[in-house]
């Protein structure tokens, strides 16, 4: 990823998309041990964005649904989940 389009925050298609194009990359014999690391480092901060980007989505999603129903909404679960890049 370039200094210019690192700077800048992806939205959820774009971070999965870039991910598709890490995991190809690092699957390819030619790329070597100091790229698949940068690109491990890379693939971890989106993963760790997407998250963030799918919990506010869901509480979005809580919200709405509790202005539909007039409910409290339940309080957020962490789902963190541990990613590892192959």
């Amino acid at each position: 990823m370039s200094a210019r389009s690192a700077k800048k925050t992806l939205n959820f298609e774009e971070a999965t998309a870039r991910l598709e194009e890490i995991v190809a990359r690092v699957n390819n014999p030619e790329t070597g041990l100091e790229d698949m690391i940068a690109l491990a480092a890379e693939g971890l901060t989106l993963i760790k964005n997407s998250e963030q980007l799918l919990a506010d989505a869901e509480l979005k999603i809580r919200k709405l649904e509790q202005t539909d129903n007039n409910a409290p909404a339940p309080e957020p679960q962490d789902n963190h989940a541990d990613f590892t890049l192959i």
